[in-house]
């Protein structure tokens, strides 16, 4: 398998220009990454593993355990939709980014770093909303569209080892579905409070490992109602913490608490049905669409649950083909996306 050159990761499909008109100057040009240095198309090959027919990254140190391919950067682009369907926008309209961001300061430029960007949609989308913003996306491997806006930088770094900036450079550190490539949140959030400026803001999301029932749809506990989802997920679990990762969502807020960097922690949850059982149209859309999302993020998770040796092969395959139903039938199913953001103090 190749690495895709001739698409823009960040909008699957969309041909990369050969001879992009952008800006030699942007802001935060004068903060460059250190480690930030333009990739010739021979270099990137380099970068990727191919296993099984899927696309990995090669960093040996890096516990990361999902493809990096195009089926998985179509995957992430289509969840960043739905939770942007969800939320109601780019983050919690309850979070202080507006104030943070959203007037130019004359005296300086402000910075935003997005951790573990992937294929940097999210760190787009915001950068074309805010050009008076410096925003610099951080990723183990170069799947980040290689035209980015002016005012973006990507830059290649294991997020488990500390970045190359000074103490106090970023306003916002955003922070959405990292923990699989964490291998200890609280020398993460240490580096986090580090980098940000005195009342900075951090903001994380991450999706909960288990699926919730709606209280109204499901009488039966999650045990007996869905078997082949808690197989699945008991399999992900072991999985991976035989890799060194968090089995379960780690507790965000009561880990920024413990620090002692942080005040204003405030924590929430969203809830994402799977399937189109909800009453309401819109979330029934969303439901749909995420019913595929959660079944490509399976097929996604599969080549480390074979190569684990948690569960043989056979009984895998009977787990899926029960997932498969389970999803499509049963009512009341909803997966939990989990916020919490927090100011520098």
């Amino acid at each position: 398998m190749s690495v895709p050159l001739d698409q823009d990761p960040c909008c699957p499909g969309a041909a990369l220009d050969e001879d992009p008109d952008r800006e030699s100057a942007f802001p935060g040009a004068e903060i460059e990454d250190p480690e930030f240095e333009e990739l010739e198309d021979t270099e990137f090959p380099t970068y990727f593993s191919e296993r099984n027919g899927r696309l990995f990254h090669s960093h040996g140190s890096s516990p990361y355990p999902l493809p990096v391919d195009t089926p998985e950067q179509e995957r992430q682009n289509l969840q960043h939709e739905l939770l942007h369907g969800l939320i109601g926008g780019h983050y919690p309209d309850s979070s202080p980014v507006e104030e943070i961001l959203g007037a130019p300061d004359p005296q300086r430029t402000k910075y935003v770093l997005d951790l573990c960007t992937g294929t940097g949609k999210w760190t787009m989308e915001m950068a074309h909303a805010l050009p008076h913003v410096a925003f610099r996306g951080l990723d183990i491997v170069p799947i980040a569209t290689r035209y980015p806006h002016p005012n973006v930088q990507f830059t290649m770094h294991d997020v488990n080892t500390p970045a190359v900036w000074s103490a106090g450079t970023f306003d916002f550190i955003h922070a959405r579905s990292i923990t699989m490539a964490v291998t200890s949140y609280p020398t993460l959030l240490t580096e986090v409070a580090r980098l940000l400026r005195p009342r900075g803001l951090f903001l994380s999301g991450e999706w909960g490992r288990f699926p919730v029932f709606h209280q109204a749809y499901a009488p039966q506990t999650p045990a007996t109602h869905i078997p082949g989802l808690t197989a699945f997920f008991a399999h992900l679990h072991a999985a991976l913490t035989a890799r060194g990762l968090h089995p379960i969502t780690p507790p965000i807020a009561p880990l920024l608490a413990h620090t002692g960097a942080f005040d204003e922690i405030s924590p929430r949850e969203y809830y994402m049905p799977i399937g189109a059982w909800h009453p309401e149209p819109a979330m029934q859309r969303l439901g749909l669409a995420f019913r595929e999302v959660f079944l490509r993020y399976m097929g996604s998770v599969r080549p480390m649950l074979a190569e684990s040796g948690v569960v043989p092969t056979d009984e895998l395959d009977e787990v899926y083909r029960r997932v498969e139903q389970e999803v499509q039938e049963v009512e009341g199913l909803l997966s939990v996306f989990h916020t919490v953001h927090a100011r520098k103090i």
